[in-house]
């Protein structure tokens, strides 16, 4: 019954696609504002102008954090259609317990992702400029977003293959409103802010031995 209401493949990969884009468009420039005015706190001794610049492992996560962390604000829009979606559930009489356990938990974990997306902006401005007094917490955030947004992942998955294997429990509309709309986007986002974490933990390292190296 799902895959009857599944959009077409083609409207999907264009969807998908035209959001990169769109969405690679501030965290770009942000970074071509920002990268340039953050070197010289990476100069070393006998380095030039175009060598005088972050490990490309540090600047691929501060751009990353400029991607993940502009949704931050946008992301909280969700819980508020997951609460509309409970109320048109009540109001219509379609509101079967497994489907508004799953509206409330879609909407509980983007309040989450947001919430751990907030910080993400400011973190990659201070991974460019290369700030000192950051690199003892990286290892602690790196740890809590990766543990965070790993249980989100599998707990998105989990849910979202629950209800596409036992489809009478959710009302096939309802299904289809939470399987595009809400737990795809909030699985991607996820996976994206996982992989930031990893990354995160990448330049701790990075920036540990580096301190080690030049003092």
């Amino acid at each position: 019954m799902q895959c009857a209401f599944g959009p077409p493949a083609a409207i999907v990969v264009t969807s998908v696609l035209l959001g990169v884009l769109l969405g690679g468009v501030l965290p770009t420039c942000l970074y071509l504002y920002v990268e340039p005015r953050g070197r010289l706190s990476w100069g070393v001794a006998g380095d030039t102008r175009v060598t005088r610049r972050a490990p490309i492992t540090v600047r691929f996560t501060a751009w990353l954090s400029f991607a993940v962390g502009q949704l931050a604000l946008p992301w909280l829009l969700l819980p508020v259609a997951c609460a509309v979606l409970l109320y048109v559930q009540a109001k219509l009489g379609v509101g079967r317990s497994v489907g508004s356990v799953a509206t409330v938990m879609v909407g509980a974990m983007a309040v989450m992702q947001s919430l751990l997306a907030f910080r993400l902006l400011p973190l990659g401005i201070r991974l460019l400029v290369r700030d000192a007094q950051m690199v003892p917490r990286l290892a602690r955030v790196a740890r809590r977003n990766a543990l965070a947004n790993g249980l989100l992942l599998g707990l998105g998955l989990a849910v979202g293959w629950a209800m596409a294997s036992a489809p009478r429990l959710v009302h096939p509309w309802l299904s289809f409103v939470l399987s595009w709309a809400a737990f795809r986007p909030v699985i991607a986002y996820a996976g994206a802010m996982l992989l930031h974490a990893l990354m995160l933990g990448r330049c701790e390292a990075i920036l540990a031995e580096d301190r080690q190296t030049h003092g």
